[in-house]
């Protein structure tokens, strides 16, 4: 397992990325995270799935948190549209 910085994580990414072995990623000598090289081509169903529901739960709830309606998001993505299109 290779060791790497937050830092170096960062700045090395694509080489380590590329590599076959686990990276153990550290801030300040705190494990902050983990890389586990996939073997398979695609990303299963079931972490589709879960991702799917773990990003629409914190959608929902940062919604709520902020009082924003659906409505309200969609017009504003249609506003951003528009303003991309008219440069």
């Amino acid at each position: 397992m290779k060791v790497a910085t937050v830092r170096q994580f960062r700045d090395r990414a694509t080489t380590l990325l590329k590599q076959p072995e686990p990276i153990l990623v550290t801030r300040r000598g705190r494990i902050v995270g983990f890389f586990l090289p996939a073997g398979g081509e695609s990303v299963p169903l079931e972490a589709k799935r879960e991702l799917f529901f773990a990003l629409t739960d914190a959608i929902r709830s940062l919604m709520k948190r902020r009082r924003l309606s659906e409505e309200s998001v969609v017009a504003d993505f249609e506003k951003a549209r528009a303003a991309r299109r008219r440069r």
